[in-house]
C-alpha cells in the first residue's frame, strides 16, 4: 500500500466512522458532571500498583506528547530511558540494561530488527495507541514469554472479542504539532455472536525538529501501520483469530550519514484460545506467527554510492496449557519455538551504481538462530499471600555464515521464585530470579576480543542473578517502591576503546530501583512524584558500567473539574559522572560525563461529551537545550544551517493538539 493511498484511506475512514451511530459504545469516562475522573489524564506515567508489574492503558490521554512508537511510550514509565538517534528508532533501556536484555513481545510475536546499526529496534514497529494494554514485568520474574528478558519483559497486547449481539465500537484520533508532526489513527471492532473483525490503521510523520538552541536536528520520519484481525467465536469459550499486519516507513538520523530509505515489516498470526469446564484443565493457548523486516539504508541522496539492504525473517509460536492441580494452585506448562534468519546484500562501490543495482543483488545469509523452549510457571494462593515460581529450559542452535563461520549450540536455564503478602492497605514482595541469555546478532557481529580477525562468536552466555523487593501502600495516598540488586556473570560488554569495537564477557553488578507517590489533595487537585535510580559496576575492569542513566525524578500537578482538566509535568535528571568512555552495549557506548537538566510540560484538555475529547499541550516549555545521557553522538547531523552537536539533542519547545472521537 503506497503512502499516499494509505493516508487518503486513513482520512476517509475517519470521516466515515465519525458519522457512525453509537451501536455499541465502549465504556467511557463521564467527566461532564461533578464526578471526579482520577483516571482521565495520565500525566507523569504509569507506576507499579501490583508487585513487579506496571500495567498501562495506552488509549488513555497522557502527557508528555503521545508517543508514535513503543520506545517513546516506555520512556514515560519510571526506570526506562531511551537512546536518541533522531525522531524515530529510539532504543529503550531499563535499569541500565539495553538491547536484547529487554524482551519486547508484540501481541505474542517476537519481532527483531534487521539493521546492524539498530535503526529499527523492535519498538520501532509498534504504535502504542493501537494496543489495548501494555505490561512491564520488572526483572527476570517470568519465564512464560519466550527467551527471558533479564532486565524485564514488555508485553504489547490486543484484546480478543466476544459479541452477544451485532455491534460496532471504535475510535479515531488525530494529532498535530510543531515541526510538522502529524499522527492519525483509526480503529474499530465489529461483530456478532459468531464473528468479529478488529481493524486499526495509523500514520505518523514529522519534519526535522529543532533543539533548544534553535539548531536543526536531522530527525524526519514517515511511518504507516495497518493491521486487521478476523475472529471466529464458535462458542463462548473459544476464540480463533487470524491477523495480518503491515508497516512501512522511512527516516533520517542525526547520528549517522546513512538514511533509512525503507523500514518495512509484515506479519501473520494465527491464535486459538479455549477455556475448559474442568477442575484440572483450565485452558489452552496456541499461537503461530511469521514476520519479516526489510530495511534499506543508503547515501544515494547525498551523491555517495553506498547502500545496503538487510532482511530479518522470524517465525515461531507457542502452546500453553493452563492447569489447576489443586484448588488454590494455578499451573501453566508451555513449549515455544522460534526461527530467525538475517541476510543482507550490499552495493559494490567500484562496479555498481545506485538503488537499482543494489536491488538486483542476491541476498546472502549472515546468521541463523533456532530456539526451542520449555517452561513451567505456577502461582499458589494462600489467604493473604501468593507464591510464584517458574523454571525454563532453552535450546539454541546458531549458525554463522560470515567471518570465521561456524555453529554453536547452547543449553540455557532460567527460573524465579517470588513471595507476595498483603496486609491491610499494604502489599509486600520479594523475589529472586535467574536468567541466561545467548549473545544476539549485534553482539556476535562485533569483533572478537580474542582474535581481531574473527567475529565475537565465542562469547559466553550472559547470566543474571537478581533480587527484587518492594512495598506498595494504597490508602488515600498511594506509595509504590521497588528495589533490585543484580549480579551479572559473563555480561556482554561492547568496548570501543581500542582500534576496533569488540564484544567481550565481564562480570558486572547493577542495583537501584524506582519509587512513586500519588496523592489526591481533594476532588480537583492531585499530584504524583516518581524517582528512579540505577548504579552499575564493571567488576572485571574495576570501572563504572557503561550506558547507565542517572538519577531521574518527575513531579506532576493535576487539576480536574467537570469536563476540564489541566496538568503540569516537571522532569529533573541529574548529571551523570559515573561513566567509562567507550564502554556500553549494542545500542551505544559512553561518550563523556553528562550535565543534568530539567524540563517542564503543560497541557489542558476538554471533554465535549462522552465521545469527543480535545487536548492541547506544550513540551519543553522553557526551550531547554539538552540530551539524554545515553543518546548517540551527533556525527551525522549535516542539515544546512545546523551547528555541530556533541550528542543528539532532544526537541526544543514544541506545541501539540490531539482530538479523539470514540463510539
Amino acid at each position: 500500500m503506497g503512502k499516499t493511498n494509505f493516508k487518503l484511506s486513513l482520512l476517509a475512514g475517519a470521516l466515515v466512522m465519525a458519522m457512525q451511530p453509537n451501536v455499541q459504545a465502549q465504556e467511557q469516562h463521564n467527566c461532564s458532571k461533578d464526578e471526579k475522573c482520577n483516571e482521565y489524564l495520565v500525566v507523569t506515567g504509569d507506576v507499579m500498583r501490583e508487585p513487579v508489574n506496571v500495567v498501562s492503558d495506552p488509549k488513555k490521554p497522557r502527557l508528555p506528547l503521545p508517543a508514535f512508537e513503543g520506545s517513546g511510550f516506555l520512556k514515560t514509565i519510571p526506570g526506562f530511558s531511551v537512546t536518541r538517534k533522531g525522531g524515530m528508532g529510539g532504543d529503550p533501556s531499563f535499569r541500565g540494561m539495553g538491547g536484547s536484555r529487554v524482551a519486547i513481545v508484540d501481541d505474542g510475536q517476537h519481532v527483531y530488527g534487521a539493521c546492524g546499526g539498530r535503526m529499527d529496534p523492535p519498538t520501532n514497529y509498534i504504535y502504542p495507541e493501537s494496543y489495548d494494554e501494555i505490561t512491564v514485568i520488572k526483572g527476570p520474574q517470568t519465564v512464560k514469554y519466550g527467551p527471558v528478558g533479564s532486565a524485564g519483559t514488555v508485553l504489547f497486547e490486543k484484546n480478543r472479542h466476544r459479541f452477544t449481539e451485532r455491534g460496532i465500537m471504535g475510535r479515531a484520533s488525530i494529532t498535530g504539532g510543531s515541526f510538522e508532526r502529524k499522527d492519525s489513527i483509526i480503529e474499530f471492532v465489529a461483530g456478532n455472536a459468531d464473528y468479529y473483525v478488529d481493524f486499526d490503521m495509523d500514520s505518523s510523520s514529522s519534519d526535522h525538529y529543532k533543539d533548544g538552541n534553535d539548531n536543526p536536528v536531522q530527525s524526519s520520519y514517515d511511518r504507516d501501520n495497518f493491521k486487521v484481525a478476523l475472529g471466529w467465536t464458535p462458542s463462548e469459550n473459544t476464540v480463533i483469530e487470524f491477523a495480518v499486519g503491515q508497516s512501512e516507513g522511512e527516516a533520517e538520523y542525526a547520528d549517522r550519514l546513512n538514511k533509512a530509505r525503507q523500514i518495512d515489516n509484515e506479519s501473520y498470526t494465527l491464535l486459538v484460545q479455549h477455556d475448559f469446564d474442568s477442575e484440572l484443565l483450565k485452558n489452552i493457548d496456541f499461537q503461530a506467527y511469521s514476520n519479516e523486516n526489510d530495511h534499506i539504508m543508503d547515501q544515494f541522496d547525498r551523491g555517495v554510492n553506498m547502500g545496503m539492504d538487510v532482511m530479518r525473517s522470524t517465525s515461531g509460536g507457542h502452546f500453553w496449557l493452563g492447569l489447576t492441580p489443586m484448588l488454590n494452585w494455578d499451573l501453566t506448562v508451555g513449549v515455544d519455538h522460534m526461527q530467525s534468519d538475517h541476510q543482507g546484500r550490499g552495493i559494490n562501490m567500484m562496479q555498481d551504481k545506485g538503488l537499482d543495482d543494489l536491488l538486483r543483488k542476491p541476498f546472502m545469509k549472515n546468521i541463523e538462530y533456532a530456539n526451542w523452549g520449555l517452561f513451567v510457571e505456577s502461582v499458589y494462593h494462600l489467604e493473604y499471600s501468593k507464591v510464584f515460581a517458574g523454571v525454563r529450559y532453552d535450546n539454541w542452535d546458531t549458525d554463522l555464515y560470515v567471518g570465521q563461520q561456524g555453529n554453536r549450540t547452547d543449553d540455557v536455564f532460567s527460573g524465579y521464585a517470588r513471595y507476595e503478602y498483603r496486609d491491610g492497605f499494604s502489599q509486600y514482595y520479594a523475589g529472586v530470579g535467574h536468567a541466561e541469555r545467548v549473545p544476539d546478532y549485534w553482539e556476535i557481529m562485533k569483533t572478537s576480543a580474542s582474535n581481531p580477525m574473527q567475529k565475537a562468536f565465542d562469547l559466553e552466555p550472559e547470566e543474571t542473578n537478581q533480587l527484587d523487593i518492594g512495598w506498595i501502600y494504597d490508602n488515600g495516598l498511594v506509595f509504590s517502591s521497588s528495589l533490585f540488586y543484580g549480579q551479572l556473570d559473563n555480561y556482554i560488554l561492547v568496548d570501543s576503546t581500542g582500534p576496533m569495537t569488540v564484544a567481550r564477557n565481564i562480570d558486572a553488578t547493577l542495583y537501584g530501583g524506582e519509587a512513586s507517590i500519588d496523592y489526591d489533595f481533594n476532588d480537583n487537585w492531585s499530584a504524583q512524584v516518581t524517582l528512579s535510580y540505577t548504579l552499575g559496576d564493571n567488576d572485571t575492569d574495576n570501572v563504572d558500567l557503561g550506558q547507565v542513566s542517572p538519577l531521574e525524578s518527575k513531579l506532576s500537578l493535576n487539576y480536574q473539574k467537570d469536563a476540564w482538566a489541566a496538568g503540569l509535568l516537571w522532569r529533573v535528571v541529574d548529571a551523570q559522572n559515573r561513566v567509562t568512555v567507550g564502554h556500553g552495549n549494542i545500542v551505544g557506548q559512553d561518550l563523556a560525563e553528562s550535565s543534568g537538566f530539567g524540563t517542564v510540560a503543560i497541557n489542558a484538555s476538554w471533554n465535549y461529551d462522552d465521545h469527543l475529547r480535545l487536548i492541547l499541550g506544550v513540551e519543553n516549555l522553557f526551550d531547554i537545550a539538552y540530551a539524554e545521557h545515553i543518546s548517540k553522538a551527533a556525527g551525522g547531523n549535516d542539515l544546512p544551517g545546523s551547528e555541530p552537536m556533541f550528542q543528539v539533542n532532544e526537541s526544543g519547545r514544541n506545541f501539540w493538539a490531539k482530538l479523539t472521537y470514540e463510539f
